[in-house]
């Protein structure tokens, strides 16, 4: 069965191996799931939408909490870029052989599993949550009182 052509937005997302090209002018292209720039890229993003969907801000997590989440973003980017490359390239290659990159996705996507699953532990214990850093964000003044005095 031929592979369906992939769309302009996911061409576009591909990187070109060869520098200086176009996506479209080249066949051989980069998922970007080995790339720092990309993975910080798409990591900030999926930070932004957890934080978000969650109602929390980055400020109210405490350093584990906020080290799990960059854990758990820095996984889940390596994943969706590689969902974007298999989206266009297809899983298999010509020959019916799983692409060389499918290893790092399901390494990636394991991680995105556990990380998950520590941070969701931590925030639902409340211990990766700040409490001084939510009164302050509530606007409630924090008063240190002496017994005795």
């Amino acid at each position: 069965m031929p592979r369906p052509r992939p769309s302009e937005r996911e061409i576009a997302n591909l990187r070109p191996i060869v520098e200086g090209t176009t996506g479209k002018a080249h066949p051989a292209f980069r998922h970007g799931a080995r790339s720092e720039t990309e993975i910080v890229r798409v990591a900030r993003a999926q930070k932004r939408r957890f934080l978000a969907r969650n109602g929390l801000r980055a400020r109210d997590l405490d350093g584990l909490a906020a080290a799990l989440l960059d854990n758990w973003a820095r996984a889940q980017s390596k994943v969706e870029l590689l969902d974007q490359f298999f989206a266009s390239r297809g899983f298999l290659d010509e020959d019916g052989v799983p692409q060389p990159a499918v290893a790092v996705y399901f390494t990636a996507l394991n991680s995105a599993r556990v990380a998950l699953s520590r941070l969701s532990e931590v925030l639902r214990n409340g211990a990766g949550i700040d409490p001084v850093a939510v009164l302050e964000a509530q606007g409630r003044e924090i008063r240190i009182t002496r017994e005795g005095s």
